[in-house]
C-alpha cells in the first residue's frame, strides 16, 4: 500500500475564518496560541491523575489504601498538594547564584512542554490534535529534551550545595550514557519510516504493520532509556535521598520544587505517547486495523463514520500510552535502585551494543527483505539471552575471609576457660 507523504506543515481547515490562522507573532496565529494554551491545561490536569493515579497502584502494590478522605476515592487529593505548594514559601539559599537559581525549574518544564507539540494524537474530525506535524520531528524529540540536562545542571551549580552537585554530575553522565542508545533506536525507525517525521512513521504503521514487531528490541531500549532519563525506578540513583539527599534541587521549595515533579510526570506520560507512535500504530485500533474494511472509516466515508472513527483512534493511542504510563508507575513500586556504576554498565555495555545490533538489522531488512532480518534478529536475541542468563549466574569471589563461631549470649560460657578473639593473641 503506498503511504501518503505529510508536507512539512498540514494546511488549514477551509472552515477557519481569517482572524484565526493569520500569523500574529513569529509565524503562529491565534489558533496556534489557542491550541498551546488547551494543550498545557491538559498536561496540567493529566498531571494531577497521573499522581492520583500512581498513589492509588503503589497502595495495592503494597498492601495499602492510597489517598482516601479528600474527594471521592481521595480524587482531589492533587489538587490540594498543588494548592499547598502554589501558598508555601518560596526560599532561596543565600550563598545561591539567585537569577540561574530561578530560571533552572523552567528549564526543566518548557522543553518537556515543548516536545508534546510534535505527537500526533489522531485527529478528531475536522480538527487534528497535533500541533506542529514537521518533517525533523523525530530530531527535535532528541534535542529539545536533552535541554533539561543543562537545566538540572545549572539547579546543582547554582544552589551552592554540595550535594546538589554531586547529583548534577550524575544526571550529567545519565542523561549522556543513556541519550546515544535511544538516538540509534530513533535512527532506527527513520529508517523504517523513510523518514524523520513521527506522523509519517504513524502513517508507514498503518499502511503496513506496527514497527514493534520488526524492532521488538528498539522498543525496548527505547523504554529502558526513556525511564532512565526521567529519573524514574530503578534509574533514579541521581535524586537518590540516601545518597544524595535528594539531587540537584535539594535546596528548592514552593511551587518551583514543584515544577521538577511536575515536569517528571509530564515525561512519564510524553515518553508512553512517543512510543505509542513509534512503536505501537498511534491510534490504530490494533495491527492490520486499516485493512479490514468492516465500515468505511476512511477520509471518503460518511461524516458519522468517519467521527467515529477518529474517536476510536484517538481513544486507542490513549489507551496504549496509558497502559505504558501504569507499567512505568508499577517498576516504581516493584523495582529496587540500581547502582551507579550498574546504571553506566547497562548503557554502555548492553544498551548500545544492542542498539547498533538493532540498526544494522533495521538496514539489513531494507536492503534484503524479511527472511534475512528475521533469521538475524533471532540470532540477536538469542545472543542478548545467553548474555543475561551469564550474567544472572555470576556469583561474587571468595574473598578470603574466614567467618569464625562466635557462642551467643545465651550459650553458657565456661568461667575457666576465657573467649579468644579471632587471630587471636595476647594484644589483639
Amino acid at each position: 500500500m503506498e503511504v501518503q507523504q505529510l508536507p512539512y506543515l498540514l494546511p488549514a481547515p477551509d472552515w477557519m475564518p481569517a482572524f484565526l490562522i493569520a500569523p500574529i507573532v513569529g509565524g503562529f496565529s491565534l489558533a496556534d496560541f489557542l491550541g498551546i494554551f488547551a494543550l498545557l491545561n491538559f498536561i496540567l490536569f493529566f498531571v494531577m491523575f497521573e499522581i492520583w493515579l500512581e498513589r492509588k497502584i503503589g497502595g495495592h502494590i503494597q498492601l495499602r489504601r492510597g489517598p482516601l478522605h479528600v474527594g471521592p476515592h481521595g480524587a482531589l487529593q492533587s489538587p490540594a498538594d498543588v494548592l499547598k505548594l502554589l501558598t508555601k514559601e518560596d526560599l532561596t539559599p543565600a550563598i545561591a547564584d539567585r537569577p540561574i537559581f530561578k530560571i533552572a525549574p523552567y528549564m526543566i518544564f518548557v522543553p518537556v512542554f515543548l516536545t508534546f507539540l510534535v505527537v500526533p494524537f489522531g485527529g478528531l474530525w475536522p480538527f487534528n490534535l497535533t500541533l506542529r506535524p514537521f518533517d525533523l520531528s523525530l530530531v527535535y524529540i532528541v534535542a529539545i529534551p536533552s535541554i533539561q540536562g543543562l537545566g538540572m545542571v545549572i539547579a546543582g551549580w547554582s544552589s551552592g550545595n554540595k550535594y546538589s552537585l554531586l547529583g548534577a554530575a550524575r544526571v550529567v553522565a545519565q542523561f549522556i550514557s543513556y541519550e546515544l542508545p535511544m538516538v540509534v533506536v530513533l535512527l532506527s525507525v527513520g529508517i523504517l519510516a523513510e523518514s524523520l517525521s513521527i506522523a509519517q512513521a504513524v502513517e508507514v504503521q498503518r499502511a503496513g504493520a506496527w514497527f514493534v514487531f520488526f524492532q521488538p528490541i528498539g522498543f525496548f531500549i527505547f523504554f529502558i532509556t526513556a525511564m532512565s532519563e526521567m529519573h524514574r525506578t530503578p534509574f533514579d540513583i541521581a535524586i537518590a535521598e540516601s545518597e544524595i539527599v535528594g539531587g540537584p534541587f535539594i535546596e528548592y521549595s514552593g511551587m518551583r520544587w514543584g515544577m521538577f515533579f511536575l515536569a517528571e510526570f509530564a515525561a512519564v506520560f510524553l515518553n508512553s505517547c512517543l512510543a505509542t507512535a513509534l512503536f505501537l500504530g498511534g491510534p490504530e485500533l490494533f495491527p492490520f486495523a486499516e485493512r479490514i474494511p468492516v465500515f468505511p472509516f476512511g477520509e471518503t466515508g460518511p461524516t458519522l463514520f468517519r467521527l467515529v472513527g477518529d474517536w476510536a483512534g484517538v481513544m486507542a493511542f490513549f489507551g496504549k500510552a496509558l497502559t505504558l504510563t501504569v507499567i512505568i508507575q508499577w517498576a516504581r513500586f516493584t523495582l529496587p535502585r540500581i547502582r551507579i556504576d550498574q546504571l553506566m554498565e547497562l548503557a554502555w555495555k548492553f544498551l548500545l551494543p544492542a542498539a547498533f545490533a538493532n540498526l544494522i538489522l533495521t538496514a539489513v531488512y531494507q536492503q534484503f527483505g524479511f527472511w534475512p532480518f528475521a533469521i538475524g534478529l533471532l540470532v540477536v536475541m538469542g545472543a542478548i539471552i545467553l548474555i543475561l542468563m551469564n550474567y544472572m549466574n555470576r556469583r561474587p569471589q571468595a574473598t578470603g575471609i574466614r567467618l569464625v563461631n562466635v557462642p551467643r549470649l545465651a550459650d553458657p560460657v565456661p568461667a575457666a576457660a576465657p573467649v579468644a578473639l579471632a587471630g587471636g593473641g595476647a594484644g589483639t
